[in-house]
Order: structure tokens, then C-alpha cells, then sequence
């Protein structure tokens, strides 16, 4: 069926039927402020319970004067009289449900301010408009007034140039979706991280994103690796940022794909910045974080009741090589554990930085390495044998110290993986 999607102006309208099915028209009529009348014998939906009308039978002569009548009553007499009143009365008829009765279609609408993007199935499935609807809502910024009104100013200017008017258009439609992806492990990453993954045109990837998560990425994204490790890097954070920038000017959907938790030490707060910097829009998408999936697949609990009664999260790790030993003194409080970030590569450092502390060499500490990645594995010692504890795991790994940590404290679950006590 051949149709022509058109903006209906106001026109004089009658809904008739005040059933859950009269009600979804007459929330759609409502939230365009679009006025109607209604006629019907009964309510039977509650959303009619503020309108104001005489129940009624419908009759030839409601139908006068109106340029546009929905038929929602479900009652096959009373379509069969609208199509016969319509070559006399000219009025557009829309029979709920019945398509080849119907002069125009309810489309699923995305409003954005004057924006509005109608998705039509032609009457067929009104169910996949509205989940098309939705994608193209999560894909749109959600804030389009400035755009539109620059758009609006450009397009009546005597010399406006076309060309212009579309990269305008497309700059101020670009959105980028930041994703923390999570250990690397399929089963922790969250569902609103892979319903965003559909909607992307680029991804730029970090290294500790699993090769099973990058696999999730739709074939028809363009994948920019911009993995940063330790003595290599692909790319620079000023680069990354300028990638985001440029990608999200073209009008693109733009995934930024991080491992872990970005929130915590994942230069997030750098690039929200520079997003905001160029008025382009962004979601924050949180993942599981290592430094909680640690203890899950140790059978560490670092909060016990009597003994750990906070956390503080650290790193070891600030830019480029800078070892950070700032936190080491917390270590002197009582019944609280401290979990340190990025910390294989520095044992020896924090292992003297504690000693010159004067911390009981005795201190319960364990590295877990190698988290959701095959050759997991989790060392239990002091913080007295960091060095040496190291020697026997891999990077990545994270460190945890504290009474928690102890032998007897520590409950593998099936999910832990091998446990070795020095």
C-alpha cells in the first residue's frame, strides 16, 4: 500500500468509542494539544473519567461537520455507516485496526520540541512503528531547541547556502554513548550497554575490552581500536577525544567502549568535557567494575560485619608511570579495607611505601589477577610479601588489603576460580 506521510494541521476531529483502544488515540490526540470530540454509549477505560461528554449511540447526524473522524468503538455497524456517510460528508476516516478502511494512519512520533520523526507501518504492525520509534529515541539528542531554532534563523537568511544548512544539521545530531564494559565477562555486561551497541555507527575500543564483548558489536559499525597500555599507545587521550568529537560532527552514533567501570579512573570525567565543550550530546553507560568483580570471584567480602566497616577504592597508578603511594596511610585505620587499582606492576614500591608507614607486615592482602579471563587466579598473603605475591599472578590484577582478606575469612564461591595462601 502506496501512502504519503503528511503534517496534519488541526482539524475539526471526532473519536468515537471510550475503550482502552479509544484511549490510546485519545492520549496520542492529547499529547499534540490536538482537540476532538467524542461520542460513545459507553466509558469503559478509566482515561475518560476527565472528559466531558454525553454517552451516546452514535448517529448519522454526529458525523456532521467534522473534517476528521477515528473510529475506535469496535462496533461493526457503526463503521459501516461512516463509510457510507463519507462520499456525502468528505470528512478523512481512520477505522482502529481495519487499514484498508482507513484514509490516513496514527504514525509512532519522536518528539523533540517543532522536530517531530513519524514512523509508520501503513496500519500493518503498529507494534514494530513503536519499537522503531524508540530506537530512533534513544538514538536523537534529547535537547534539539537550540539546533532548531539556528536551523530556522539560517533557512531565512537570502544567501543561505543548503550545503551549510545540512552540516549544521548533522553536527547537532552526532550523540555518543560512553560504555564501561565491564571485566570482560559476557554475563556482566549490562543490557542497557548492549541495546547501545546496536545503535552505532563507530565504536572506539579499548584494549581490556574482551574479545567476546567486541564480538557483540554490530558488523555494520566501524570499529577504531584505541587501546592504551602500559609503554604502548595507540592512541592519546587528546586523540581519543578529538575521534569522539569529529565522529559525533558527522552526525553519527558514537560508542565509546571502556573496560571495567569508567567512573573510576577511566578518564570519563575528560572526555564528558570535552563532549559538553562542543555541545554534543552523551549518555553514560556504568559497567561492573573490577575492584567489586574481585572480590565476587575471590570469595572476598569486603565489608564484614566487626571486621571491614568501609572501603576506599585507589589507585597505584596515575599518568604515564607516576607511581601513587597517597593512600598508604589509610591503611592505619582500623576495620576497613582498602582496594587498589592498577597496582602489579608497583608491589615492590607499595611494599616498601608500607613498611616506611609502619604497618603490620602481618596485614592480610591479596592480588586477584586475571579477572573473567582464562589463568584467573587469586594470591592470599600480607602486605609484607607483596613483591613475591606478584611474581606468581599477571597483569591485570587488582589488590586488596585488609582483615576481610584473612584465610578464615575468605568464602570461594563456584565462580572462584583457583585460591592459592601463601
Amino acid at each position: 500500500m502506496s501512502t504519503l506521510g503528511i503534517a496534519l494541521t488541526p482539524k475539526k476531529t471526532l473519536l468515537i468509542g471510550a475503550g482502552k483502544v479509544a484511549a490510546q488515540k485519545a492520549r496520542v490526540l492529547d499529547s499534540l494539544d490536538f482537540a476532538y470530540e467524542i461520542v460513545a454509549s459507553e466509558v469503559l477505560d478509566d482515561y475518560f473519567a476527565s472528559k466531558t461528554f454525553t454517552c451516546k449511540t452514535f448517529e448519522d447526524a454526529d458525523a456532521e461537520g467534522f473534517e476528521v473522524i477515528i473510529d475506535a468503538s469496535g462496533n461493526e455497524a457503526v463503521t459501516n455507516r461512516l463509510v457510507a456517510l463519507k462520499p456525502r460528508l468528505h470528512f478523512w476516516l481512520n477505522v482502529v485496526d481495519v487499514p484498508e478502511l482507513c484514509d490516513f494512519y496514527f504514525s509512532a512520533l519522536a518528539r523533540r520540541g517543532e522536530l517531530q520523526v513519524a514512523v509508520s507501518s501503513g496500519g500493518s504492525s503498529p507494534t514494530l512503528a513503536q519499537v522503531i520509534r524508540d530506537k530512533i529515541e534513544k538514538i536523537l539528542p534529547r535537547d534539539l531547541t537550540s539546533l532548531i531554532e539556528r536551523l530556522k534563523n539560517e533557512r531565512k537568511k537570502p544567501e543561505r547556502d543548503l550545503g551549510k544548512l545540512k552540516e549544521i544539521a548533522k553536527e547537532g545530531v552526532g550523540k555518543v554513548f560512553l560504555i564501561s564494559c565491564g571485566t570482560g565477562y559476557v554475563g556482566n555486561l549490562t543490557l542497557d550497554a548492549l541495546n547501545a551497541f546496536e545503535l552505532l555507527d563507530v565504536a572506539l575500543v579499548d584494549a581490556l575490552v574482551s574479545e567476546e564483548i567486541r564480538a557483540l558489536i554490530p558488523l555494520t559499525c566501524k570499529v577504531v581500536d584505541v587501546s592504551k597500555k602500559k609503554g604502548f599507545h595507540s592512541k592519546s587521550q587528546d586523540e581519543i577525544n578529538a575521534l569522539l568529537v569529529e565522529y559525533a560532527k558527522q552526525g553519527l552514533v558514537v560508542g565509546r567502549l571502556k573496560g571495567g567501570e569508567a567512573l573510576l579512573f577511566g578518564r570519563l570525567g575528560e572526555e564528558k568535557q570535552v563532549l559538553t565543550q562542543h555541545g554534543i550530546a552523551f549518555e553514560v553507560i556504568n559497567g561492573v567494575s573490577s575492584a567489586f568483580r574481585s572480590c565476587t570471584i575471590s570469595g572476598i567480602v569486603p565489608t564484614i560485619r566487626d571486621i571491614s566497616k568501609g572501603v576506599t577504592i585507589v589507585s597505584a597508578h596515575l599518568r604515564e608511570t607516576l607511581f601513587n603511594d597517597d593512600w598508604v596511610g589509610i591503611l592505619k585505620q582500623p576495620l576497613h579495607t582498602i582496594i587498589v587499582l592498577m597496582a602489579h606492576s608497583f608491589a615492590g614500591k607499595i611494599e616498601d611505601a608500607i613498611k616506611k608507614e609502619g604497618i603490620n607486615p602481618n596485614l592480610p592482602a591479596a592480588f586477584v589477577s586475571k579477572i573473567d579471563l582464562p589463568g584467573q587466579i587469586t594470591i592470599v598473603g600480607t602486605v609484607g610479601n607483596l613483591a613475591k605475591m606478584a611474581a606468581l599472578c599477571a597483569t591485570p590484577a587488582v589488590l586488596i588489603i585488609g582483615e576481610c582478606v584473612a584465610k578464615e575469612n575468605i568464602v570461594p564461591a563456584e565462580n572462584s576460580g583457583k585460591i592459592i595462601y601463601m
